[in-house]
Parts: C-alpha cells; sequence; structure tokens
C-alpha cells in the first residue's frame, strides 16, 4: 500500500502548454516533479527515440521480426523525396478521381442508379480507422452515407443490409493479406446478398471495389483488376487509414475532406520528427505513458473526449496502443523488464461522469488520463457546448483531487482543439501513432508486428473445420 500522494508537475515547476497542429496538450496535472520531468527528457536522448522516429519515416528497416519498414507516414508525405512517393500518388490520384466519379454520378450501380451507400467490409485496422473518421466528420443528412460490417455477426448484417437499395449500394472489401477469414466471410454474404438481388457476374464490378497488398484479390472475387487499389506491406493495418484503406471515407466524405486528413497528419508528422523533446507533442505523451505505466504503477489509461464527434477514437486508440505495445519480448528476444503499455479504455467524458467516474475518482486504482476538448463546438447550440466545455474543465480538476491522507490518485493530460476540422482530426491521431511508436522505441519493442494475434487465427480456423 502506497504511504502517501504524488506530486503534480505544476507543484514543482511552471509548465506551459504545448502547442503544434491546432492541439494544445497541458501536462501540469501528470504526477512527476521537476527533476524526474528532466530526467525522462533525458531519457528520450538516452533512448534515441526521436533519431528512430526519424529513420522510421525515412524508410528504415524498423519492423524488425518481419524485416520490414513502417512507411504509414508516406502515405500522407507530399513529397517527391519521400519513400515510395510514386505509388502512393498513383493509388492515391487514382482513388480520389473514382471518389469524385462516384459522388457525382459519373460512376453509378448496373442499372444506372446512383449510389447512396457503401459498405465498408474489413476488421482490426480496415476497420476502426475509418470508423473513428467517418464518425468524427460526417454531416446529417449526406448524401452517401456509411456502414460497416466487421464482426462475423449475423445480427450485424441484418441490420445493415436490411434497409438498402442493392442497385444503389456499394461495398469496399479491404483485407491487408486478403486472407482474414471474418472479411472472406462476410464478402461472400455481401455477395448473396447483390445476387439475390439480381446482380451477378460482370454486374458485380459496378458494385465491389477491393483494397489488399495481396495482388491476386481480384482475381479471387472475379472481379477486373481496374477494381483493385493496392496497400503495401510496409504499412501496418492499425496504421493504414490513410491509405486505400480509407478509400470508403473517402467516398462518404468527399475527396477534398480526404486530402485534407491526411495533410493534418503530415503536418504531425512534421512536428513529431523536427519539434525539440520539451515542446514534442507525442514525445511527451510517450514519455509520460512509460512514466506512469513503470513508475506511478498505472496500469490503465484513459481516454476521455468531450466530444460526440470523437467517441470511435476511444477503440480506435485501444487498438493503437494495446495491439502495438502487448509484448512481453524485446527486439532481441529477452523478457522484458516493467510494463509494456497500458490498458486502453475510456468513453465520451460527459457521460462517463456519470458512469465511471466514480471509480476514477475514489477507487483503489491510479489510472492515467487524457481528457480532450474543442473549443468551437461545430454546431449552434452554444448553451449546450457552454455547459459541456465547463464540465471538461472542471472534471480535469476533480480527477486529480484526492483528500490528503488518500495515497490514490490519478495523472490528468488535457487537450484543447480549437476546432474539429478534417486537418486537425488527422494530427491528432497521427499524434497518437507517433506516442505508440515512440513509446517502442522506450521499451525496446517492436510496436508494428502481433504474433498474438495470429495465433488466434490459426485457432479459430482449426475449430471452425472441426465443426464441419
Amino acid at each position: 500500500m502506497k504511504d502517501k500522494l504524488r506530486p503534480l508537475l505544476r507543484d514543482s515547476m511552471p509548465v506551459e502548454k504545448m502547442e503544434a497542429c491546432g492541439i494544445r496538450l497541458d501536462i501540469s496535472r501528470q504526477r512527476i516533479d521537476a527533476q524526474q520531468y528532466r530526467e525522462l527528457l533525458a531519457l528520450a536522448d538516452e533512448k534515441g527515440v526521436l533519431e528512430q522516429n526519424r529513420e522510421m519515416q525515412q524508410g528504415s528497416v524498423v519492423n524488425v521480426s518481419e524485416g520490414r519498414a513502417a512507411l504509414h507516414t508516406s502515405l500522407r508525405n507530399p513529397s517527391e523525396n519521400a519513400p515510395f512517393h510514386a505509388q502512393v500518388q498513383d493509388v492515391l490520384e487514382r482513388l480520389c478521381a473514382r471518389t469524385d466519379d462516384i459522388r457525382s454520378g459519373v460512376w453509378t450501380g448496373c442499372r444506372g442508379d446512383s449510389i447512396t451507400d457503401v459498405i465498408n467490409v474489413g476488421i482490426g485496422g480496415s476497420d476502426v480507422g475509418p470508423r473513428a473518421v467517418y464518425y468524427a466528420l460526417q454531416k446529417p443528412n449526406m448524401p452517401i452515407r456509411l456502414h460497416f460490417l466487421s464482426a462475423v455477426d449475423g445480427t450485424i448484417f441484418e441490420r445493415v443490409t436490411s434497409g438498402l437499395n442493392p442497385f444503389k449500394t456499394l461495398v469496399v472489401v479491404s483485407s491487408k493479406s486478403f486472407t482474414t477469414r471474418e472479411t472472406a466471410v462476410n464478402a461472400a454474404a455481401v455477395d448473396e446478398w447483390f445476387a439475390r438481388a439480381g446482380i451477378v457476374n460482370k454486374d458485380r464490378a459496378y458494385h465491389m471495389l477491393l483494397v489488399s497488398a495481396n495482388s491476386d484479390a481480384p482475381r479471387q472475387m472475379r472481379l477486373p483488376r481496374e477494381n483493385y487499389f493496392p496497400i503495401w506491406d510496409w504499412v501496418g493495418g492499425r496504421f493504414s487509414v490513410w491509405s486505400a484503406v480509407g478509400f470508403p471515407i473517402a467516398i462518404a466524405l468527399g475527396s477534398k475532406v480526404f486530402r485534407e486528413l491526411l495533410d493534418g497528419a503530415h503536418a504531425m508528422d512534421c512536428h513529431a520528427m523536427n519539434a525539440p523533446k520539451e515542446k514534442n507533442l507525442p514525445l511527451n505523451l510517450a514519455l509520460l505513458s512509460y512514466w506512469n505505466a513503470n513508475q506511478n504503477d498505472m496500469k490503465t489509461h484513459c481516454f476521455l473526449p468531450y466530444d460526440e464527434r470523437l467517441r470511435v477514437m476511444v477503440q480506435w486508440l485501444q487498438q493503437l496502443e494495446m495491439e502495438s505495445l502487448g509484448k512481453n519480448r524485446t527486439l532481441h528476444g529477452q523478457r522484458v523488464e516493467g510494463f509494456t503499455g497500458q490498458s486502453v479504455w475510456g468513453g465520451h467524458g460527459n457521460e462517463s461522469q456519470h458512469s465511471f467516474y466514480q471509480w476514477l475518482r475514489e477507487g483503489t486504482v491510479d489510472s492515467s488520463i487524457d481528457l480532450l476538448y474543442c473549443t468551437s463546438s461545430g454546431h449552434k447550440h452554444d448553451a449546450l457546448h457552454r455547459v459541456l466545455l465547463a464540465n471538461a474543465k472542471a472534471q480535469a480538476e476533480a480527477l486529480i483531487t484526492r483528500h490528503e491522507d488518500d495515497p490514490y490518485g490519478n495523472a490528468v493530460s488535457t487537450f484543447e482543439i480549437d476546432e474539429l476540422t478534417p486537418k486537425r482530426l488527422g494530427a491528432l491521431m497521427a499524434m497518437y501513432e507517433h506516442k505508440t511508436t515512440m513509446l517502442g522505441t522506450l521499451l525496446n519493442i517492436n510496436p508494428f508486428d502481433q504474433p498474438g494475434v495470429e495465433l488466434g487465427k490459426l485457432l479459430s480456423r482449426r475449430v471452425e473445420e472441426g465443426m464441419q
């Protein structure tokens, strides 16, 4: 049992908010003192965190277990000097041209109907990234609606397809390997749904697009090659929303919005690579996460957006961090000392005040917390937004407040976003990507593979074959 509450950073030094890409970060409520914070910044130098980030963005092999680069940053880098620039731009231009044709009615269904609905068929990184972006940026009464089929659950399938006209529906099947069982089964079910409507043979090509690193995907799905949009083995699934995996959100939101999302992410890439460590947003987040897990014994990290548009980012961040950092072996195969990553969870901040904040405030576990809010609401209901902001700012303080004789205490970082535009969303998501990969460097683990996931896939297929 701990015998005293750890101090806050603001108790021992003046803390200025650091800012980049319209995001202001306040770390004054972190449970660390000034000397310990300076030691953390020195640790970043010792571990070469910023150097490793620079090498990653320049194309070095950083996914050592698979012998690959990790170049999700190249997907949003407009420079001709970026690795794989020609391939990336070719696919992006094709994607945006096809998007514009679909949205303008040049591309139609097999009977000449305009597309009104898109179904994204994919799971994991082919689902949560596009889902989070769409939920954040969708507007009321959009001309094209986006739906998601991820789990192999007939209830979801029926709810998605029951209200749709197949002749006005376009399906995008996304799978990096094109061997993911759930995606294959859902794609087959959608194909059967089209067939029952009479959409068969060559007519299918008007209603199905493919995204994969497997160049054999068009043959397997019996579709023309122009319906295929490649991704690459140097892009991890949970980092892939910036690739053709983002095709469905481009169709639903527009190619201009998709390009702005990429621009915002690239701006954060530049900040991560060039900002000094004292002002570097993702580096500070990584260092504090490392400190909280291994020195403050905080095994959970709670993500609390005070904005409905960021609700689904909880699931996106959960996959990003927990799949990347859930490792117990170092890059060289030794057992890890300490803890590699925290359990990530959360919910809409205002709703959660009336749910699990009691546990956060007075429970017997310390948690680190990211609390986010936007100064511009994105809607016209000023009175509602004023109350929401008041709750966000008050709870940032309430979540660290404990009795003097209570040894438990949370560590809170607050994020103030000026307005939630596509650029700001891209920067926010890229910030967390860089935090995650920088933690990989600090922990000496590979954040780009997921061997534990592969074991589950193998065993599931064996069970399925036995049931048959």
